[in-house]
């Protein structure tokens, strides 16, 4: 009798330890907007742990989430139903929908103000009556999703859109008109004060409320006192001219908003998404590529560094990772470790994966399929850490 109860304790805790997944505390989230569910993957070997599906649709359309974003602090995490017209807000703990939020009109990027539990919101696709000059503040202190204000940017396609946990700002960009507003969400709106409007090329952008697509910037990221842009870029043409303008990122003063430094990656590189490193002073891209009237180039990662030396400013490539096998690439993060170490992720947008890359080479270090359906199969991108602030 005792062998037979040996035995199964035996037979128990063999199949609960060839059954149990090892995970790491960190963990990727990624939107796979081509079916309407958020994956969220472990960064050691890229498995993912559990695939959430997005029901913010009151219409009978499929969800379509596109963006999202992690709260480390609080254990909340939050996406942007694009097709639904909703911001959900979920569980950590147990990925469970706490509480949504009606946006209407396709609800695009999102960033976050941990300390103040504040979500920013902004809206994609112009044209068709789609509203795209309003920015979206919102609360969660009090445990569900609550509107704080509606912030009229002047400008449409307010896409971009970033908050600066150090100096308290907002920053969004217009994806068709060239311009950068910059709020301040502790003072009263007041139009051309706050938000503040600034011309990102006085040349050709020189009225918010004009249509440029010249720059086409797309994404902003922060680590004070810099601002850092993608601009897509590309071919441009106006009346009778024509140009070919260099997909870019620039680096701007957070405090004065002068331009400071410009990393130009090629015409058709179409620099994408972008981050900072925990650690050093470097910023890191997705480039989607694509092609051309004149020429084309491969989607991929690049890595730039930023300086200031005698108040000489600098923005240079470390490396740049291409490859004819990435699909589109679109959202990209950077993890951090509780040892200092981190990596990249990327993910394609047409291929449906996600790429692992080393921040101090750019070597392609792991890659897994998340998503085979869809034209557009994944999203944004954001992490968990457990070594977060």
């Amino acid at each position: 009798m005792k062998l037979l109860f040996c035995l199964s304790l035996f037979f128990l805790f063999s199949c609960n330890i060839d059954e149990e997944i090892d995970i790491s505390e960190n963990r990727v989230y990624v939107t796979l907007q081509g079916m309407s569910h958020v994956a969220i993957v472990e960064t050691n070997n890229l498995q993912t742990i559990e695939e959430v599906s997005i029901d913010l649709s009151d219409n009978g359309m499929m969800s379509a989430p596109h963006d999202v974003a992690v709260d480390n602090v609080n254990n909340f995490w939050f996406t942007t139903a694009m097709m639904g017209g909703k911001v959900g807000m979920y569980s950590f703990e147990t990925n469970e929908l706490l509480s949504s939020f009606q946006i209407n009109q396709m609800p695009a990027l999102l960033s976050i103000d941990i300390n103040n539990k504040k979500l920013y919101v902004s809206r994609g696709v112009s044209g068709n009556g789609i509203i795209t000059n309003i920015i979206y503040e919102l609360s969660y202190a009090n445990g569900i999703l609550e509107e704080i204000e509606q912030w009229d940017v002047g400008f449409d396609y307010a896409h971009g859109i970033h908050f600066d946990n150090v100096s308290g700002n907002l920053f969004i960009v217009s994806k068709t008109n060239d311009f950068i507003a910059k709020i301040n969400p502790n003072e009263p709106q007041v139009p051309f004060q706050n938000p503040l409007l600034i011309s990102m090329d006085e040349e050709t952008a020189t009225n918010h409320t004009i249509p440029v697509n010249r720059l086409r910037p797309i994404h902003i990221t922060s680590k004070y006192p810099y601002i850092f842009i993608t601009c897509s870029a590309g071919e441009w043409s106006s009346e009778s001219e024509y140009d070919e303008i260099s997909g870019q990122v620039q680096m701007w003063d957070i405090e004065s908003m002068n331009l400071l430094a410009v990393a130009e990656l090629g015409t058709y590189s179409r620099p994408w998404h972008l981050d900072v490193s925990p650690i050093e002073d470097k910023i890191f891209v997705s480039m989607s590529g694509g092609e051309g009237e004149n020429e084309s180039d491969y989607s991929g990662v690049t890595c730039l560094q930023f300086s200031n030396i005698n108040d000489q400013f600098y923005l240079e490539e470390v490396w740049q990772t291409k490859s004819p096998n990435y699909g589109t690439l679109h959202g990209l993060t950077v993890l951090s470790d509780c040892n200092g170490n981190y990596e990249v992720y990327a993910t394609g947008r047409t291929d449906g994966s996600i790429y692992k890359f080393d921040p101090y080479t750019g070597l392609e270090i792991d890659k897994k399929n998340l998503i085979s359906m869809g034209n557009i199969r994944t999203g944004g991108i954001d992490i968990y850490s457990s070594c977060s602030d």
